[in-house]
């Protein structure tokens, strides 16, 4: 995951090393609220007046010499609220999503 730098836009798209069922299990983690099952790698969130659709799309894998790690496509849809509550759940989201390295 990315850390937010700027304005967060209501729409928007990332790219992410995890599996579907690996970022569904994070993503109910790391939510402070409940994560609902749209549909098949649909995910939304609510949180007070802020909604957040997030869809799942598979893009292969990536390969660093023996070491191969799935790739998705996440988009994010955000809906109600301000600019500062989308900022407010997407940090809370990313710092809790954070993968080792470094």
């Amino acid at each position: 995951m990315a850390f937010v730098s700027g304005p967060v836009p209501e729409r928007f798209e990332r790219d992410v090393t995890a599996s579907p069922a690996e970022f569904e299990r994070d993503l109910r983690k790391a939510s402070p609220c409940t994560v609902e099952a749209v549909g098949p790698d649909h995910f939304r969130l609510c949180a007070g007046p802020t909604r957040l659709d997030i869809h799942l799309a598979a893009r292969g894998a990536r390969r660093l010499g023996l070491l191969q790690l799935q790739t998705l496509g996440v988009r994010y849809e955000f809906s109600g609220g301000t600019e500062s509550d989308r900022r407010a759940l997407l940090v809370l989201l990313d710092r809790a999503m954070q993968r080792g390295g470094g």
